[in-house]
């Protein structure tokens, strides 16, 4: 992808371009677009404006630090597992993952002679400073009504359900996702953001939903495995370079294992898959009907230091597995196709942001946005990177 350039547009931006946007050009990803750190053989590595020695994030690391750094207003990504969010966490930016197949997916990672895949969890969103201007892109990207395609609902984005923002809200909040440890700083921050939105008059409650984590990692794994396969080449045991790729890189089995079994899945059992998913979904959706928000943390710690993919953090003196840190808040979360946005909430005393997730219903974008936007005025939003104060200085 280093050198190539695209022959049409995809069709988000169509849809910017239509609406004034310049576009400047392509940012940098992870490898194969699968790992939070931005860096690859091709382009190289993506640095954190805070502190150079640390990743931008991934898969859409590139953009986040385009953002934080001042290169752009506005940034597009694309999330399966946190490919959005945690860049925008480490970069002290906000991001959103939108409601599944709220935006188009046509033009993305298209492979020219191949049908469409990733029709299911890889979803596109925004990244942008703040609220505002997510809500800005989600007005064009989202105007579903004016660019109307078949397989897209007729929800306009911008006549969609408002927050009455003098209602009382309904909160529910987790400090951590599926018993993952949280670093002891950013938990404190977590809490004080929590402390801060109790002297409001909203209902708060501790709550998460309950699943079985690794049956959802694992089918939601096979998922992508098998909309990925739609447009690999026909080549032998392409699978089990698939499971040999991620089990010795991330040194996560389970991950491995439902990508491979993916790359060969047959009809009947991808329906099956797709079945699961469906059950999945009413499980969060029974969950996020009983509460407006739900705010969670973004993954176990702030951005890190570069090192080498699949190994181990150590997280209060507990190692924890590479995608353990971080998977854990962003594959069962992203399996359910609910919106999620990102906003940062505070740094840690080493300058590094971080930022906290806040979770919906589906197709209550604007209405999550619209409460997002509220819930910034209780942090100091965006923060603009030292380094780059310095060098404007």
């Amino acid at each position: 992808m280093r050198n190539y350039v695209a022959k049409e547009d995809a069709e988000l931006i169509k849809r910017l371009k239509n609406e004034g946007a310049i576009i400047i050009g392509k940012t940098n990803t992870a490898l194969y677009c699968i790992d939070w750190q931005s860096t690859n053989f091709w382009n190289g590595q993506t640095n954190n404006p805070y502190d150079l020695s640390r990743v931008a994030g991934g898969s859409s690391g590139g953009s986040a630090v385009s953002v934080s750094s001042g290169f752009s207003p506005l940034e597009l990504g694309a999330d399966a597992g946190g490919s959005i969010r945690v860049p925008a966490h480490f970069n002290g930016i906000c991001g959103l993952r939108p409601t599944e197949n709220y935006l188009s997916n046509r033009g993305h990672l298209k492979v020219p002679n191949k049908p469409q895949g990733r029709r299911h969890i890889i979803t596109p969103g925004p990244l942008a400073k703040n609220i505002d201007d997510l809500i800005l892109m989600m007005q064009v990207l989202g105007n579903n009504s004016k660019y109307q395609l078949p397989e897209l609902p007729q929800i306009d984005f911008n006549n969609s359900s408002k927050w009455n923002d003098k209602s009382r809200l309904n909160i529910a909040y987790s400090e951590t996702i599926n018993e993952t440890e949280v670093d002891n700083e950013y938990l404190k921050l977590f809490r004080e953001f929590i402390s801060k939105l109790k002297k409001e008059s909203h209902i708060f409650n501790s709550d998460h939903p309950i699943y079985n984590e690794q049956k959802a990692y694992l089918e939601c794994s096979k998922v992508i495995g098998f909309e990925i396969g739609i447009n690999n080449p026909k080549v032998p045991l392409l699978a089990t370079f698939m499971y040999s790729f991620i089990r010795l890189k991330y040194r996560d089995h389970l991950w491995a294992k439902g990508m491979a079994i993916g790359q060969r899945l047959s009809n009947i059992k991808y329906a099956k898959a797709i079945d699961y998913k469906d059950e999945f979904s009413e499980i969060y959706d029974a969950f996020l009907t009983k509460y407006d928000i739900w705010i969670t943390p973004v993954c176990s710690f702030e951005a890190y230091k570069h090192q080498r993919a699949g190994k181990p953090f150590i997280v209060n003196n507990k190692k924890i597995g590479y995608t353990k840190a971080i998977a854990s808040f962003n594959f069962t979360s992203a399996f359910s196709g609910h919106p999620i946005v990102v906003i940062p909430i505070g740094k840690k005393k080493n300058g590094m942001p971080v930022g906290i997730q806040i979770h919906s219903r589906k197709w209550t974008d604007k209405k999550l946005l619209e409460i997002a936007k509220y819930l910034e005025q209780f942090t100091n939003g965006f923060e603009i990177p030292e380094k780059i104060t310095v060098a404007n200085n």
